[in-house]
């Protein structure tokens, strides 16, 4: 597999992602106003709510009589385990979204005979598509997690001269950001191959890559507790998934399918 070959083909579909606003646009934009605005709603919350709430949920930690302390733990609690969920979903629905034009793209399009003409091999068709919709979903989830990290900071020192961000349980979040984009896109991209349309591939991509949403919303669900444990569990789980994935692509990929 050549290196140079693949980031070709990347650097192509990444053109063609950005050539429209009305594509990229929605993917970057709504992603990033809720890391702008996400964090005036925790602290909003923090102040005006956190006793009540605190008190119906019973979080850990939230015990002190002063109404200073409860609003600066609930705060931290809200950004990483209500609002931590809601981050991690990025790069699975945004990967999900970019790789459903991959394959299928190509077909509506009429690209897909000269990309099979091409000298490059099913590894490297199968990387290539991979690694264009691999890098914008992990720049725009990092850049909304910094954008949002920055924020709550900001907000939480000015109000409790106190910084929030980052934590051990963040910065996991952080880290599981490649390996939760890399699962839908092996998914999705192995989809678009045998698809007409984007449309079809994008129906299918609904129903398959809705069950990775569970893994972040775990612990809203009661399933567990974005703690460092269950995180570091998590990446592992889900680096062991991805490369099953790709093997499983390679091994079942048909340039032909291209032409259906």
């Amino acid at each position: 597999m050549e290196g140079r070959k693949v980031i070709s083909l990347a650097a192509k579909d990444l053109k063609e992602v950005f050539s429209s606003i009305f594509i990229f646009g929605p993917m970057f934009g709504i992603p990033l106003a809720f890391a702008a605005f996400l964090p005036v709603v925790s602290l909003y919350i923090a102040i005006h709510e956190a006793p009540s709430i605190a008190a119906a949920i019973n979080i850990s930690g939230i015990s002190s009589s002063l109404p200073a302390f409860k609003s600066i733990s609930f705060m931290a609690y809200f950004s990483i385990n209500i609002l931590g969920p809601i981050f991690m979903t990025m790069p699975i629905v945004t990967s999900a979204v970019i790789a459903a034009d991959s394959f299928a793209g190509e077909k509506e399009r009429k690209t897909a005979e000269p990309l099979l003409s091409s000298p490059l091999t099913r590894g490297e068709l199968l990387s290539g598509k991979i690694l264009a919709s691999f890098l914008p979903t992990v720049l725009m989830t990092v850049l909304a997690f910094a954008i949002y990290g920055s924020i709550v900071n900001f907000l939480s020192y000015q109000q409790f001269h106190l910084y929030i961000l980052p934590t051990a349980s963040w910065l996991l979040m952080l880290g599981s950001v490649p390996f939760l984009a890399l699962a839908p896109i092996s998914i999705v991209v192995l989809i678009s191959a045998h698809v007409r349309g984007i449309k079809e591939a994008q129906q299918l991509t609904s129903l398959l890559v809705m069950p990775l949403l569970i893994l972040p919303f775990s612990s809203l669900l009661g399933l567990a507790r974005l703690n460092v444990l269950f995180l570091s569990i998590l990446i592992l789980f889900l680096a062991l998934v991805d490369v099953f994935l790709f093997y499983l692509s390679l091994m079942t990929f048909r340039k032909d399918a291209l032409l259906i």
